[in-house]
């Protein structure tokens, strides 16, 4: 965002609904797409978030249907955005853990928000 942001609160209670001002939504919408956009990147923010930090095996088995490949890029992709930090854990053998960073951490609101929104609309269901 641009540092000539602000923002205006609509005062409702209850509910952040701050606007940011002065912003190009087309720039944040894209800025933000290669990670909310992903199918596994919010998956795998909600297990960190759920289960603190992880080993690639242990965040495997909590992810449904995804591949050993897909993960990996997908870790590797968070990453890059600074969402996620990979640290090595031991040397022999090599294991490391995948955990929030700050960045990543604050897109709890966002994730909480997307399964509050998900489940009040019965997009949980698997009818949709």
């Amino acid at each position: 965002m641009s540092s000539e942001s602000t923002t205006q609160s609509s005062g409702q209670v209850g509910i952040r609904t701050e606007k940011v001002l002065f912003a190009d939504p087309d720039e944040i919408f894209d800025d933000v797409q290669p990670v909310l956009g992903r199918k596994w990147h919010l998956r795998i923010v909600y297990q960190l978030l759920e289960n603190g930090a992880m080993g690639f095996s242990a965040l495997k088995r909590k992810m449904t249907g995804v591949s050993s490949k897909m993960l990996s890029e997908s870790l590797d992709s968070l990453e890059d955005e600074r969402i996620v930090e990979r640290s090595v854990v031991s040397e022999q053998p090599v294991r490391v853990e995948y955990d929030l960073t700050e960045r990543g951490r604050a897109l709890e609101q966002v994730v909480t928000a997307v399964m509050n929104w998900g489940y009040e609309f019965d997009f949980g269901d698997g009818d949709s």
